[in-house]
């Protein structure tokens, strides 16, 4: 990597300079000005601008502007110099630049005004000691002398050409600048048009399918909404005058996306299937289509996904030279780099097939833990080595898919970090992560969280356990989230808080990072919920009790989450607020007038095995579920099963319930229909209600639901009889798919 090596040398030469320096301020007085060109654009003259604030922040003196031609130069005035140089410098590319010494005078320059900018932000940064960790954390050093080095030669030329750290933090201008992204302050990319996941946008269902079926994908037999019939040739005419359009509205933009849809149901078709088989798979039909449309729009890039089903690069068919991969390992473990994680075989297969076609890739990264987006996620030690894999193997673009949300678990970090590694993937992590943790913890209490960094990261180590974007803190219960393990972290961040108590300010931003360990511990009490260190207590009477320490420490959690900002917990769902009532209404225990409490349970079928923990008693335990479908639920994906509750003895039953999950993106399901019975022998049972819903809610994507019935009879025996929707429909990204239906807690009043 020329660049970083450049980089390096830069570095190296000032370590053997640094006994020479230039005064540029002392004791309020400074003999500097600064220049800029007088053709100079907007970009390079707001550059000089804001160095001259921050200058000015440092030192207590403004350094003035001058706007000079060559003519006017002269090589003994001191003076910082920010301009381009398109002549010599083309090599830098569009953001690269070269700051420089040349006797007592200091030049920032760039290929482009863009070059310029990044210089004058590593000035600050790397040499006069400021930094910008987040969007509100900002450090600026008071100094009575500013100097620098007498000597300096700094070349700096991104590999990676396009970054992107996903982060809403991160949408600031001021960080965007700063930390050299490719984004803008909504988020977007002003290059491209459209991003991913375009097949719906250039061919709606909405629009065609009622009227033409045969556009869309058969799977299983059926044609589904999922995705388009790539070897249609009707298909591609649609396709195109549509991205024509989108083109004509966004002329500005070179990057448009032709890819498909978030879902597995790609078309099966003969004709299709037929491509695929000459490619090795699905990934071939769509290279082919995408092909096609970069041949109409040859001054465009014209980007696709490899993803999920057309990760596999194709055997046969070359991408175009126009055509850019956007390659995702979605399915990677993060506990280990990808280079030699034992798991991550077949995509490194995919990644060095993707390099031996083509020089144009995006990796799609993913950095976090979606499903619970305020959670230990110990990933820090794979950031560096996964990127210098990636442009190992090509990548000359990289999106780092981080929170979308507000807050999340060291957000700020490691958006910071990864930044970093994308300008430049040699940097140091280790010496960042320390200047980042002792400048926005302070320098007491920084190194006690670096302390459960590296023994969280240890931890995960000594467990060989894998981390996946999709866990949860209770898959790690026996192992890096015990709870002696979480007794350790929370000693910790106990002294963090004792470090930083004052400031307020501090212990502020200490207790969000404290905030993943909290919700850890919340998490964990719904394994055990009448152990040690569970939900209930039981009472003199026998009856069960909320703990007074889990109530405090939801309410804790829940208005820190509020004060910080936090907008949900969970990529597409729970809200602060949804969080404390679904965790409030799992710390009741409904025993009282409930006949079914602690009672046997019949399963026909038995659940399946993924999803069968505790299938003995988990439907009768009084406790009722969240919205994590691995605990306190039962799952099936059968259209048909039953559960047969046995009362004990006869009894007089008023109502009966049950309760259901639905979340969409789990492939999980309300059912259509739930009926009930009882029966006082066990054998002969009379239906005694029923409850329909025979369209799927899409209003709910997360959610719960009782099914119930008025019953006014007596029995010993309770059956339930479930009818789940069988398969996702056409709409769902499962389409044809087995659906699952889950059940929760059977209340017999």
């Amino acid at each position: 990597m020329m660049r970083s090596l450049l980089a390096w040398l830069g570095a190296a030469f000032l370590a053997v300079s640094c006994t020479h320096r230039l005064t540029l301020a002392e004791g309020g007085r400074s003999d500097y000005r600064i220049e800029v060109a007088t053709d100079a654009d907007s970009l390079t003259r707001l550059a000089a601008e804001r160095f001259q604030d921050y200058f000015r922040r440092i030192s207590q003196v403004e350094l003035p502007i001058v706007t000079t031609s060559a003519s006017d130069t002269s090589a003994a005035v001191k003076a910082i110099v920010f301009d381009t140089d398109t002549s010599s410098l083309a090599d830098l590319g569009n953001d690269g630049f070269v700051i420089s010494t040349d006797g007592p005078r200091i030049r920032i320059q760039g290929g482009t005004s863009r070059g310029v900018l990044n210089g004058m932000y590593t000035l600050l940064d790397d040499y006069l000691g400021c930094r910008k960790y987040s969007a509100a954390v900002e450090v600026v050093p008071q100094r009575e002398t500013v100097t620098l080095p007498a000597s300096i030669r700094d070349r700096q030329v991104p590999v990676i050409t396009f970054r992107d750290t996903h982060y809403r933090g991160t949408n600031d201008q001021g960080y965007i600048d700063w930390h050299k992204l490719s984004h803008d302050t909504t988020g977007n990319k002003p290059d491209w048009g459209f991003w991913c996941h375009s097949f719906g946008q250039l061919l709606p269902a909405e629009e065609y399918f009622d009227s033409h079926p045969e556009y869309f994908a058969l799977v299983g037999g059926k044609r589904a909404t999922t995705q388009p019939c790539l070897s249609h040739p009707e298909v591609l005419e649609i396709m195109c005058e549509n991205l024509a359009q989108a083109m004509a509205a966004k002329p500005e933009a070179r990057y448009w996306s032709v890819s498909s849809n978030d879902n597995f149901g790609y078309c099966q078709c003969p004709l299709c299937a037929a491509v695929d088989r000459v490619d090795g798979g699905p990934t071939g039909s769509v290279i082919q289509f995408v092909n096609r449309v970069a041949e109409r729009f040859p001054d465009k890039v014209i980007s696709t996904l490899a993803y999920q089903y057309s990760r596999a690069a194709p055997l046969v068919t070359e991408p175009r030279e126009n055509v850019n991969i956007m390659f995702c390992n979605i399915e990677c473990n993060r506990s280990e780099p990808i280079a030699t994680d034992s798991t991550s075989a077949s995509f490194r297969r995919d990644m060095e097939a993707w390099a031996a076609l083509t020089d144009n890739i995006l990796v799609w990264d993913y950095v976090i833990q979606f499903k619970n987006l305020v959670s230990p996620f110990p990933n820090f030690h794979t950031l560096k080595p996964n990127i210098q894999y990636f442009v190992d193997n090509h990548v000359v673009a990289m999106f780092e898919q981080g929170n979308r949300e507000v807050g999340g678990e060291f957000a700020d970090l490691r958006a910071y970090l990864i930044a970093k590694l994308m300008w430049n993937p040699e940097a140091d992590v280790d010496a960042l992560m320390d200047d980042f943790l002792n400048g926005y913890y302070g320098p007491e209490a920084g190194p006690y969280i670096r302390s459960y960094i590296d023994l969280l990261t240890a931890n995960l180590a000594e467990s060989g356990r894998s981390l996946s974007i999709f866990g949860a803190p209770t898959d790690a219960s026996d192992s890096y989230l015990a709870p002696d393990k979480l007794a350790e972290y929370g000693a910790l961040f106990d002294r963090a808080e004792a470090a930083a108590a004052r400031d307020s300010v501090l212990l502020r931003r200490v207790r969000i990072a404290r905030q993943p360990l909290r919700y850890a511990e919340l998490e964990m009490t719904k394994l055990d919920p009448y152990g040690p260190n569970g939900i209930y207590v039981q009472e003199a009477d026998g009856t069960w009790a909320t703990r007074p320490e889990y109530t405090k420490k939801l309410q804790e959690f829940v208005a820190l989450c509020k004060d910080e900002g936090v907008t949900r917990l969970s990529e597409w769902h729970t809200t602060p607020d949804e969080y404390l009532e679904m965790m409030s209404r799992i710390s009741i225990v409904r025993q009282e007038g409930n006949l079914s409490f602690g009672r046997p349970v019949t399963l026909a079928p038995a659940p399946h095995p993924r999803y069968a923990r505790d299938a003995d008693k988990v439907l009768t335990n009084g406790i009722h579920g969240s919205n994590d479908y691995k605990i306190q639920w039962l799952g099936w994906d059968v259209p048909r099963f039953e559960a047969v509750v046995d009362l004990g003895a006869e009894h007089d039953i008023a109502r009966i319930t049950a309760t259901y999950l639905q979340t969409l993106t789990d492939w999980i399901f309300f059912p259509k229909q739930v009926t009930f019975y009882v029966s006082t022998d066990g054998t002969h049972f009379t239906q005694v209600g029923m409850e329909a819903q025979p369209e799927v809610n899409r209003a709910v994507s997360v959610g719960v639901r009782d099914f119930s019935c008025s019953a006014k009879t007596s029995a010993r025996y309770v059956k339930i009889v479930t009818d789940a929707i069988g398969t996702c429909p056409p709409w769902h990204l499962g389409a044809g798919g087995k659906a699952f239906a889950f059940l929760d807690e059977i209340i017999v009043e």
